[in-house]
């Protein structure tokens, strides 16, 4: 009787424990910032965040190699039909889940991005969440049609 029991409790543990998946984490990958053909003007940065094993908030974005950024999120006005663009103080991660920063949709906008990262053709970027953590990126830089931008191009070539 022992045996069944300790047999049947072994059986059911390894099921239990085979059923738990690696618990995901917290990141951001397929970051890239798209320069705006006109320096005065904001250029986009896009990416994914995947979520944690808790719901979190994105709170900041930031970069010592621009002057400003701004998280918004671009909407369409029900009763103009008019596309707007809203700034965003926070945005919501579930656990386990992705959350795209996209054209079209939620992403960061960036002022005055200098010339390191059009040279080196990445941007380093730090994610700021609710939880205080912090996750450091390196994004790619691409000029709007997504070729290298042209410093780089005049510098290796």
């Amino acid at each position: 009787m022992n045996r069944r029991l300790f047999t049947l409790g072994t059986a059911t543990l390894a099921l239990m424990l085979g059923s738990c998946g690696p618990t995901p984490q917290l990141k951001v990958k397929e970051a890239v910032l798209t320069l705006s053909p006109v320096d005065s003007n904001p250029s986009g940065f896009h990416f994914n965040v995947y979520g944690g094993p808790e719901d979190v908030y994105l709170l900041r974005v930031s970069t010592p190699s621009a002057i400003r950024t701004e998280m918004h999120d671009v909407g369409v006005d029900p009763k103009t039909g008019a596309v707007t663009m809203s700034p965003m103080n926070r945005v919501l991660i579930p656990a386990g889940k992705k959350v795209e920063f996209k054209r079209g949709g939620k992403h960061v906008m960036m002022w005055g991005v200098n010339l390191i990262p059009r040279r080196l053709g990445e941007i380093e970027t730090e994610f700021l969440f609710s939880n205080n953590a912090r996750i450091r990126v390196k994004a790619r830089v691409q000029e709007m049609d997504g070729t290298d931008p042209d410093e780089k191009k005049a510098i290796d070539g």
